[in-house]
């Protein structure tokens, strides 16, 4: 991604960010927060921090077998941990990128068959979070307080339709995918580079998204969520907040949604008011919610960028120590 594009998604992000925290703090209630804050178990907080950790190590795992093992165990790991204390910190999921181009500094594959599954593990996080959302809010049972869910998941659905004719036409539709892109490719002048770059890489995600293929990674996507949803089971709790499990399934979904707005760095304020929506629809106290947003975004951000800080410092040292560059040259990219 060039630095202007990402610039500009920056500072939009910056721009939406800043309108989402203007309408916090117009509404926001100083008393009733303090009043919530004081409620903290700080001996729950550790426990927070671990379960926010063992999602990343379960992310790890499922990285491993999204590249088919084509990066170490060892590498996804470490990639894991920077990539995501990176999205603390940098615009447009820089995380993601900087993921993509550690791996492909520490193996032999290649950046576009590493984006395709970067893509595929955004695929299976969303349809998960859509399955989410919906069974909780099934279970909580529709009211008519809780109306403004219908919005939310009218465009949730439009994009999972999107995601299936993806899939469709990648793992059914694949030689006739291919063509087309060469007919395209070469009327655009690019036929060369698509045949000897990108061609391959789309037969073999074709092949991936074979169940036999398919299965594992989504298996193991199932405790990287669980992990999440303790998470937020454990934040519950720090604050003593009235919130059943059920409502937790809900108010996870949302939150993960927010991360599909553009934002500045970790979500802030987008996030924030995605949390306080959901206690809103749930019929919740908006200054709860706040709260429950303010705590989930410091735990996930202490020990996502600590932790991140740590693997990218030693992943330096060790690159500097063995004489390997840091930097990759253009005929590696593709």
């Amino acid at each position: 991604m060039a630095p202007g594009i990402i610039m500009r998604k920056f500072f939009f992000g910056i721009f939406v960010s800043l309108g989402f925290i203007i309408l916090l703090a117009y509404k926001f209630d100083y008393n009733e927060f303090m009043r919530l804050m004081k409620n903290i178990s700080y001996s729950l907080i550790l426990p927070a921090l671990l379960s926010q950790l063992t999602g990343v190590i379960f992310f790890s795992w499922r990285w491993y077998h999204l590249v088919e093992k084509g990066v170490s165990f060892k590498h996804c790991i470490s990639s894991s941990f920077i990539g995501y204390g990176a999205n603390m910190i940098l615009p447009a999921r820089g995380g993601d990128i900087f993921r993509v181009f550690y791996c492909r500094a520490e193996s032999d594959m290649k950046s576009f068959n590493l984006l395709s599954k970067l893509f595929l593990e955004k695929i299976i996080d969303f349809v998960l979070v859509i399955l989410i959302g919906v069974t909780s809010f099934i279970l909580m049972g529709y009211k008519e307080g809780k109306s403004g869910a219908g919005t939310i998941f009218a465009f949730s659905g439009i994009v999972l339709i999107g995601i299936f004719i993806f899939v469709y036409l990648f793992r059914f539709q694949n030689s006739f995918l291919r063509k087309l892109l060469n007919k395209i490719s070469n009327v655009i002048g690019k036929q060369e580079f698509y045949i000897h770059h990108i061609d391959i890489h789309i037969v073999d995600l074709g092949e991936f998204l074979k169940i036999k293929n398919f299965i594992k990674p989504l298996l193991i996507s199932l405790f990287n969520w669980s992990s999440y949803y303790i998470t937020y089971i454990i934040a519950r709790d720090m604050l003593s907040l009235n919130i059943s499990i059920t409502e937790i399934g809900f108010i996870l979904f949302c939150g993960a949604m927010s991360l599909a707005v553009p934002s500045a760095p970790s979500g802030v304020g987008v996030y924030h008011a995605s949390i306080i929506s959901a206690f809103i629809i749930i019929g919740k106290d908006a200054n709860e919610g706040l709260v429950y947003a303010t705590a989930l975004h410091l735990i996930s951000f202490f020990a996502l960028t600590s932790t991140g800080l740590l693997f990218y410092l030693y992943w330096i040292y060790k690159r500097r120590n063995s004489g390997k560059s840091i930097s990759m040259s253009e005929n590696e990219v593709i």
